[in-house]
């Protein structure tokens, strides 16, 4: 099973698909059977709600000074003295990179990271690129977000044009090493 996995109250959570948008329905699989489960989102965190009972988090984010981007959330369980701090996630269109058996290929393939709008390509195939270079920008849930070269090299392809809609998981651009 794919997804992120974690606790809900006291139990042991695998989502099935995290958790997207204001509000919505799922699955998750809780000591090896699988539940329905529905959240939504309020002005100070999220409410998941599963047959187990109704759970409530604050979730408060602040810059990630170690990353140099992307946030660092400090989660409060609401009516508990549970405190989760130091939890990263992924944002739109962060990279996922592949690298071949060995460290062999050398190339990575950005991704959406969730479902969104290009908002500019900053780039074209076969400009040279530093690592963490500003690529494209993404709409995604009201937020423009820059996506950034994973690695210092060559554009390999840019598969997406402004005003474009991408799914998650969409092939965004591939960066190649830059060596025969």
């Amino acid at each position: 099973m794919s997804g992120i996995s974690g606790k809900v109250g006291s139990l042991d959570v695998k989502w099935k698909k995290p958790p997207r948008g204001n509000a919505g329905e799922g699955s998750v699989e809780v000591a090896g059977r699988e539940y329905a489960v529905r959240w939504r989102q309020d002005p100070e965190g999220l409410w998941i709600e599963l047959p187990h009972g109704v759970f409530g988090y604050d979730i408060h984010g602040e810059p990630d000074e170690n990353e140099g981007s992307g946030f660092v959330y400090r989660v409060a369980e609401r009516g508990s003295d549970r405190l989760y701090s130091g939890a990263r996630f992924k944002g739109a269109g962060e990279v996922a990179a592949s690298a071949g058996a060995a460290g062999k290929k050398k190339s990575a393939r950005v991704r959406a990271q969730m479902p969104g709008k290009i908002v500019r390509v900053m780039v074209k195939e076969g400009d040279s690129v530093e690592r963490d270079q500003p690529i494209l920008v993404m709409e995604a849930m009201k937020m423009e977000n820059e996506i950034r070269a994973p690695q210092a090299g060559v554009v390999e392809t840019v598969k997406v044009a402004e005003g474009q809609a991408v799914e998650s998981g969409a092939d965004l651009a591939s960066i190649g090493s830059g060596e025969a």
